[in-house]
Parts: C-alpha cells; structure tokens; sequence
C-alpha cells in the first residue's frame, strides 16, 4: 500500500492497519492488481536477467570467444612464471618468498625487488581486468592505456633498481607482445561483432 493509501479509492490507512479489506471500500488489499503487479515484478526480473546476460556476452566476447583472445588470456599469466627466474642480480620470486619464510634475507636489501614484483602481479592483474571488458565500445583504448602503465612503471622501477636479470628482460618481452596481441584481438572482436 503506497503512501498508506488503499490502491482502489484512495482511500487513508493508518499505517498499523493490518486487516485485509479497505474499510472504505473493501477491497482485499493483499490481491487487488495483483496481476499487475507480478508482470511488473516479472518484467523487472527479465531486465535483470537481460543486463546480466549481457555482462556475460561481453565478457565471454572479450575473453574467450576465439583461439587468439584465450592465448591473450593466458599470456597475462606468464609474468608469474617470468618472475620464477632471476629479475634482479639473483633476486627471484621463489627466492624472495622462501627467503621470507626461512628469514635468510635481509628485507632492506630486497624492498624495491619485492615492490617491484608486488607491482608487477597487482598491475598484471589490473590489465587482466580490463582486457575482459575488450569488446565494448573503449576496450582497445582502455586496454593499451593499462598495458602502458604497466611496462612503463616495470621499466622505471628496473631502471631505479638496475641489475635486471632473465626474468626481468623476459617479463619486458611478454608486456611488449601484450599490445601486438590487444591490436590482433580487437581486429578479432570487431570481426566477430559484424
């Protein structure tokens, strides 16, 4: 009941009312309209269900709609195994985990190695998130704009730090190859659109 009003005449509810029938009219307020209502209530559910649908569309097209957008999609996983390999002098992620763990390290020596890795998973992450939004209208954009802040913060933190072992050029690489293929994706994306 809206307002405290009967939905027939209009007629003034006290808001503790709690009898079925207006007592102005006596309608049974619990089921007047109430057709109506369960089309409102199943029209709304399907635009819910549509919207959501759609999420899922554009994150299916984006993402594993062809051979080339799931090789992208696992290429953004590769700086993790880059990272296995030495990134600074003999600085690794498995190095610098276990020397955490076992405390053989000295965390002072290691904070910008850590950061810089720290970095590179949550950036990594971010540009993961993006490319699964590739096939709306800004994707491409979006996506080159998160790759670029990813290789460009990589590459100053290893100018700062300097020493940049295998996995540091390997990780490099990768980045690189991830704009060739956003390029090579939205070609895919536009083509699987029309």
């Amino acid at each position: 009941m809206k307002n405290n009003l009967c939905p027939k005449c209009g007629g003034k509810l006290s808001p503790f009312y709690i009898k079925e029938a207006c007592p102005h009219c006596n309608v049974n307020l619990l089921y007047y309209n109430f057709e109506e209502r369960l089309q409102s209530d199943a029209l709304n559910a399907q635009k819910e269900v549509d919207a959501v649908n759609k999420f899922v569309n554009v994150i299916k097209s984006s993402s594993v709609a062809s051979p080339v957008l799931i090789v992208r999609l696992a290429l953004f996983f590769t700086p993790l195994g880059a990272m296995c390999l030495p990134m600074y002098k003999d600085i690794s992620l498995i190095s610098l985990i276990m020397g955490l763990i076992n405390g053989s390290i000295d965390i002072g020596s290691v904070i910008m190695p850590a950061v810089s890795m720290a970095l590179v998973i949550l950036l990594s992450l971010a540009v993961i998130i993006s490319s699964l939004f590739s096939s709306t209208k800004t994707g491409l954009l979006r996506n080159m704009i998160f790759s670029a802040v990813n290789t460009a913060v990589f590459i100053v933190l290893g100018l700062i730090i300097g020493s940049m072992g295998p996995g540091w050029y390997l990780t490099l690489v990768i980045y690189i190859f991830e704009f060739v293929l956003h390029i090579i994706c939205n070609k895919t994306i536009n083509k699987n659109i029309d």
